[in-house]
């Protein structure tokens, strides 16, 4: 799911100024015909009937199902608003679900082999340098120049840009769940937020040691992905990824040394058992008043956090980009999961005027406003029927756009296992932070170098 160039303090001040909601008045798209509803909705009135005889002109429609591949827990709001697509074409979409590892295992071998198992595929944005990099993925450039059209300009460009790779190779995914990791703080304890990670430290001390019971800081800090996802925003905000542009890992340095140094401070101002602590239980200690602030903060937890039934905070919690040093660009990390039809499918066609259909702005409302499914249409983060509900969209649109990705191979979750079980045995006391950072940079690069990622 890369490095930041450095920026002069102007920009920088610049980019961590909170933006005023603009409102925008929400597009409404006109009803397709039975056939070609995906991609002649995506064309005025003089491209919709060039659309619709590509449509028609296809091969396979007769076959009228799609078989569509989704991670465990995504599969009732696709089926949900599938149903209009449906309705208008005919065309069946069978939803898969899997667990998160059994969807990336299943997809390796069925893409790998170009079979015809799927259809269409949700793909995990650290996935794409894999699946799309490899080609397994069909380029949608092609698609788009068949159709006679191209990709709606209301995509966010960060979160576009994610199925583009390697870059300016041609695009092979479209974003549909816009995951973005941002900095979220309690407005009523801080009135100024902190801006570099040194004032986030001494915010939290603060808080933790005042009279409000408070803690300062959730971090996670259980082994593998958690602690590195939590660890990435701190050593991004220092000036360095955990890999370099060319995956040479960068751990045993003077910035991530640092940042290890911050992220047990942050630890010593959060609640008990910080090496244990998962994704929900950062957003459970946000969103019951547990503490103040976290770095490592995620659209479904902000949705907790904006909900009467579950939060005792709402309307106390601001978000924005993430902290960083003086002379360091701030960078948000990416999390979105994009659409892409595998090459041994037998239903392109049909595949991708589902999958233009179901990525415009009709449908991605409804995702939003009813299964709470994080934008990655720019007009909606500012629509007011939407922020009404979600206040903090536009706080998540500025986050966007500072947004990074993981490092760009396809060897990165073995990479963040072995950060990660340093980093968790480091805030667990069991390891020395510098000998912690020195033996996973060996690893990490062992690893890189037996998978011929780097010599």
């Amino acid at each position: 799911m890369d490095e930041r160039p450095a920026g002069n303090d102007q920009q920088t001040q610049q980019i961590r100024q909170t933006r005023t909601v603009t409102r925008r008045h929400l597009l409404k798209l006109s009803a397709a015909g039975a056939l070609g509803v995906g991609a002649a909705s995506l064309l005025g009135a003089s491209g919709a009937s060039a659309a619709n005889e590509t449509v028609l002109a296809a091969p396979l429609l007769q076959a009228s199902k799609i078989t569509f591949l989704v991670n465990s827990g995504d599969g009732d709001r696709i089926r949900n608003v599938s149903a209009a697509y449906t309705a208008s074409t005919g065309t069946t979409i069978e939803v898969l679900e899997l667990p998160y590892d059994q969807s990336f295992q299943k997809l390796q071998i069925a893409l790998s082999q170009k079979t015809d198992a799927y259809d269409l595929a949700s793909l995990d944005d650290p996935w794409i340098p894999q699946f799309a990099g490899n080609k397994f993925l069909v380029n949608l450039d092609d698609m788009y120049a068949k159709a006679g059209t191209q990709p709606s300009s209301d995509f966010q460009p960060q979160l576009f840009g994610l199925g583009d790779w390697p870059k300016g190779s041609g695009l092979r995914a479209l974003p549909w769940l816009g995951n973005v990791q941002v900095f979220a703080w309690r407005n009523d304890l801080i009135d100024n937020r902190p801006n570099t990670w040194d004032e986030v430290v001494t915010t939290a001390q603060q808080i933790q040691s005042g009279p409000t019971g408070v803690f300062g800081y959730a971090i996670r800090g259980a082994a593998g992905n958690p602690a590195t996802t939590s660890f990435l925003p701190i050593t991004r905000g220092y000036g360095k990824d955990v890999l370099g542009p060319t995956f040479e890992p960068q751990l045993n340095t003077p910035e991530a040394r640092s940042a290890l140094q911050t992220a047990l401070k942050l630890r010593d101002t959060a609640p008990p058992g910080a090496e244990n602590v998962q994704h929900a239980d950062v957003g459970r200690f946000m969103y019951t008043g547990a503490t103040a602030m976290s770095g490592d903060i995620w659209p479904d937890q902000l949705l907790n956090m904006f909900d009467p039934a579950v939060s005792s905070v709402v309307g106390l919690i601001s978000i924005g980009p993430e902290p960083s040093q003086a002379g360091v660009q701030p960078a948000n990390m990416t999390g979105t999961w994009l659409l892409g039809i595998p090459e041994g499918s037998k239903n392109k066609d049909r595949a991708f005027d589902y999958m233009v259909w179901f990525t415009q702005l009709d449908q991605q409302k409804k995702l939003l406003m009813q299964f709470n499914n994080p934008p990655v249409l720019v007009p909606l983060f500012n629509d007011p029927e939407a922020v009404a509900k979600f206040p903090f969209l536009p706080g998540l649109l500025d986050a966007a756009g500072q947004a990074v990705p993981r490092p760009r191979t396809q060897f990165y979750s073995g990479v963040e296992d072995i950060i990660g079980r340093y980093l968790s045995q480091a805030i667990a006391g069991q390891v020395e932070p510098d000998q912690g950072l020195e033996q996973a940079d060996t690893e990490v690069r062992d690893f890189l170098v037996r998978n011929g990622a780097i010599a």
